[in-house]
């Protein structure tokens, strides 16, 4: 089973098709969400969808909305295990939102830190920022979500247990051969980021992300099926901790006696 921990389901233009689709070829997807009005959507439609998980988040170029949802996800939080997306964005687009940002993230952050999660984030020119909230919270195991800082801070977030998640869109940069190249096995994860990646101009589909998985056979001189173990092996240390002990094949099954339907 191939693993895509990253999409954005909710923003295709037809999700049910792309739910059908993963499921057909055997896609274990994170579906991650830009606010809780949406996950709360997506949870109600990916019910009996065992393969496709929904996560709450809410994107840090969305804060202004996101700061009028916050009590909604401090209130979801307590019945959801996968978290994302969420995290800080100092680029450009992310200047005029800066201080809400960091607001809002602290706050996540304060309310996620009771439990393991699996936490997927979003850092672009907020790596090191990132970090040390994560550390503030003492937060492990987190995934940098299509990680574009430097080699040094791909260091300190790998040294502190954290991972990073590859896209296709990746292949074909300077940064995300890099990303890649210095990224020991036990630290990578795979992602398409679908619909927002774009592969050739087209956006990226989970399916995609069998070209990541090609192209770390490659550069780790393995088989397509030994990187399929190594990947699911680093999930599955993220899932443990989750759901106490279980791995890949049970995790997967909602748990019982939750009325939201979100714990997938």
């Amino acid at each position: 089973m191939l693993i895509d921990t990253h999409c954005h389901i909710d923003q295709f233009s037809s999700p049910e098709t792309v739910v059908r689709e993963c499921e057909e070829n055997e896609l274990r997807v994170v579906a991650v969400t830009n606010l809780p009005s949406y996950f709360a959507s997506a949870a109600d439609h990916l019910r009996g969808h065992p393969l496709v998980s929904p996560a709450l988040g809410i994107h840090p170029l969305a804060a202004n909305e996101g700061i009028r949802e916050l009590a909604a996800f401090k209130r979801m939080a307590a019945h959801v295990d996968f978290i994302g997306e969420i995290g800080l964005d100092y680029s450009k687009k992310g200047e005029a939102s800066k201080g809400l940002q960091e607001r809002v993230f602290d706050e996540i952050l304060r309310t996620i830190a009771t439990r393991p999660r699996f936490v997927s984030l979003h850092s672009r020119g907020a790596e090191d920022a990132v970090l040390e909230a994560l550390r503030r919270y003492k937060i492990r195991n987190s995934v940098f979500h299509w990680f574009t800082g430097s080699i040094k801070q791909l260091e300190h977030i790998i040294n502190e247990g954290h991972f990073v998640s590859i896209n296709p869109a990746m292949l074909s940069t300077a940064n995300g051969k890099k990303v890649i190249v210095n990224s020991p096995q036990k630290s990578v994860l795979i992602e398409s980021d679908g619909p927002f990646a774009k592969i050739e101009g087209q956006a990226a589909h989970p399916k995609n992300i069998i070209a990541v998985y090609n192209a770390l056979s490659i550069e780790w001189k393995l088989s397509f099926k030994e990187v399929v173990n190594v990947v699911t092996d680093n999930f599955n240390r993220i899932i443990e901790q989750v759901f106490c002990g279980k791995k890949l094949a049970t995790a997967t099954n909602p748990k019982e006696g939750q009325d939201t339907g979100v714990n997938i």
